[in-house]
């Protein structure tokens, strides 16, 4: 148990670094030779753990992909009301994107795009499983009356991805100058009305 502990510790360590130099310096800089550096180890150490450069990658994404699908789950149980779920699920990604500065850069970058098809189709199935999950959330929305149902759920959960994404562009263009919070706040309280199911005013 004690080794499996500590591969798992030194594992993360890698991939922090990888988001470290890919923040830094962009995700070309993302070699094994600098990443065990960081880490304090020799470069063939890193072998033990991680097969390849791509390996790192797609622990890389699937990092992301279990942060993006725990803060749905948080959220959810936290929240009672299906609207203020979804709220939590996309604050919770804006303090993601703010922690780890290299998500915008990896999840755009054209080694992810271009140059490796399983790391892009990794990425497809990263992105449809949150879809997926965010949908079941607005789907009980609209049992509950909260969100309109004359919008399909699985549109709603797309123009999500749109309250975050171009303020992550731009939050990771200005080095952290930007401000997301507000930013996406903003976003927030105009899309929350554009899919609040309308209340009916009481007739005379």
């Amino acid at each position: 148990m004690a080794q499996k502990k500590g591969t798992e510790i030194r594992q993360e360590e890698i991939i922090l670094a990888a988001l470290t130099l890919v923040a830094n310096q962009g995700v070309k800089s993302m070699t094994i030779d600098r990443i065990a550096s960081m880490v304090g180890i020799v470069p063939s150490a890193i072998y033990r753990h991680f097969t390849s450069k791509r390996a790192i990658l797609e622990a890389v994404l699937g990092m992301i992909g279990e942060r993006m699908k725990k803060n749905i789950i948080a959220a959810v149980e936290e929240n009672n009301n299906s609207l203020e779920s979804i709220r939590s699920v996309l604050m919770r990604q804006v303090q993601l994107i703010m922690e780890f500065s290299a998500i915008p850069q990896i999840l755009f970058s054209e080694e992810v795009y271009r140059e490796n098809l399983d790391l892009k189709e990794k990425l497809y199935t990263m992105i449809k499983g949150f879809l997926s999950t965010l949908q079941a959330v607005i789907e009980r929305g609209q049992q509950e009356g909260r969100i309109r149902t004359d919008m399909e759920a699985e549109r709603i959960a797309i123009m999500f991805l749109g309250l975050f994404q171009p303020a992550a562009f731009i939050y990771h263009l200005s080095d952290g100058r930007f401000d997301i919070v507000k930013q996406v706040d903003t976003t927030w309280k105009m899309f929350s009305k554009a899919i609040q199911q309308p209340t009916t005013a009481p007739k005379p």
